[in-house]
This record gives C-alpha cells, structure tokens and sequence, in this order.
C-alpha cells in the first residue's frame, strides 16, 4: 500500500510468475462511487453518476496477448498519444515529463524495496539507502 499526502492510498499487486490469468486493471474509490479501468472488458464508474464506455464492449476479456493481437480498451491511446507528442514537439510546446519519470521510478524502487524486505519504506530511506540492485542482464547479449 503506498500512502500519499491528503489520506489517499493506493494499493498494487502484481505477480512474477508465468503461468495463470492476467489482470491489468485499476480502480479508483470515492465517496461518491468507484471505477474500474482494465485493460479488455467494461471499463466503467459505478455510483451517483454511472458510466460505461460504450467502445469497452467491443473488447474481448482474453489472456493477454503481448503481441496485441486482440481488441481492447487502449487500442486508440498509442496513436492519440503520438499524435499528441509530435504536436507539443511542432507546436513549440514541449512537455518535459523528466520528473514524472523519476517518480514513477521512485515508486516502482520504493515498492520493491517493500516488497523485498517486508518492512515499510519511505521516500527519505529509499534516497538514503545506498542500496544497488544488479539485474543480472548481460546487455552483450542484446547486441
């Protein structure tokens, strides 16, 4: 569970095994409903004012595919997201998204860490830590 200022949590799970279903999804809880965001099936908010994206069921709910053979929720986001790069870019309006990277990094660090020793960490003992993780990838391999 990773706590941020104003009360709000957020919990993640995630598995490193490779065989079983896979759920790529995210909800989100409010006082006033909640809503779910998965990758193929209904994406959707429940509560005072319900939702459904109309496109969702047109996705399938199937494994994952990492080839991205099949229909699902995200299928227009990689060329909105092009175009969207290539107009800041011809537009003059660059967007430096340096330090959103180095958080999520950080928070991707910092629930591994977490997760590793069972023990919380924070911010201030994750910049402190003189910590190195080694990979183990050979990158001559990749050449």
């Amino acid at each position: 569970m990773f706590q941020y200022p104003s009360d709000v949590h957020v919990s993640f799970s995630s598995t490193q095994f490779g065989k079983g279903p896979v759920e790529v999804n995210e909800h989100f809880f409010g006082t006033r409903g909640a809503s779910q965001s998965p990758y193929s099936g209904l994406l959707g908010i429940v509560g005072d004012q319900p939702w459904t994206w109309a496109g969702s069921e047109k996705s399938r709910d199937t494994a994952f595919s990492a080839s991205g053979s099949f229909s699902d929720n995200l299928a227009q986001a990689d060329s909105e997201k092009q175009k969207a790069f290539i107009g800041s870019i011809t537009g003059g309006q660059f967007h430096n998204q340096a330090a959103i990277g180095v958080d999520s990094a950080l928070t991707a660090m910092l629930g591994r860490q977490a997760a590793y020793t069972g023990r919380e960490v924070t911010w201030e003992g994750l910049l402190r830590s003189n910590q190195h993780w080694d990979s183990g990838i050979d990158l001559r391999k990749l050449a």
